[in-house]
């Protein structure tokens, strides 16, 4: 089969989420990986919507460059926006919450869908991927925070400066841990071992995609 092929027989679902493994680097912790979830998710709905609303305005010419400034453009507010009320939260997240805006994957998905879909069902298959992403980017740094570090919430302190979030304290469960998952390898170990799990427990869904 060749490789054109072989993209066509994946479904977008499963192509989404392969565009999201350079941001597993992030996730190493709950924390982490939930923070990078949503603003993944927020960065779609948002890029989604705008896309829909300008879809007159947009050629099949210059779809994919108004695809990538959007994003870029929804991107860069979200990110001044952390800066301003989440800053060590942001420091974290680094150069990763850039990849949002050059995640190919994600722009080629958007192309097909704002543009060629209704509302209702261009915002129903936006947050089926964007909820699966964040479900994945949050599993993916919890089961590395406990693999590493033998606990969670251990960067609470990164929510020190909000009153409500002050009683709650790291949790752990055992000493010690495999530093191996703290590190970008990890993230995509960890992430083999995940959709081998899935694979196990869905075989006709992992047999279908």
């Amino acid at each position: 089969m060749s490789y054109p092929d072989l993209t066509r027989s994946l479904d977008p679902a499963t192509l989404n989420l392969v565009g999201l493994t350079p941001l597993l680097a992030v996730c190493t912790t709950l924390i982490s990986g939930l923070s990078m979830g949503l603003v993944f998710l927020a960065v779609l709905c948002l890029t989604g919507i705008t896309v829909f609303c300008a879809r007159r305005f947009i050629t099949a010419d210059t779809g994919l460059i108004c695809l990538l400034l959007i994003s870029a453009a929804w991107v860069s507010i979200i990110d001044l926006l952390m800066q301003a009320g989440w800053f060590a939260l942001r420091e974290q997240l680094g150069i990763y919450l850039y990849l949002l805006a050059m995640n190919t994957t994600l722009l080629f998905h958007l192309e097909a869908s704002p543009l060629q879909k209704r509302f209702g069902e261009n915002v129903r298959a936006i947050l089926k991927t964007g909820l699966t992403g964040v479900g994945l980017l949050t599993l993916t740094g919890l089961l590395r925070e406990l693999a590493a570090r033998g606990g969670i919430l251990t960067d609470i302190h990164l929510f020190s400066h909000i009153e409500r979030l002050e009683s709650l304290q790291p949790a752990y469960l055992f000493s010690g841990g495999l530093h191996l998952f703290d590190t970008s390898a990890g993230a995509f170990i960890m992430f083999g071992l995940l959709l081998a799990v899935l694979s196990y427990c869905f075989p006709r869904t992992a047999a279908e995609s």
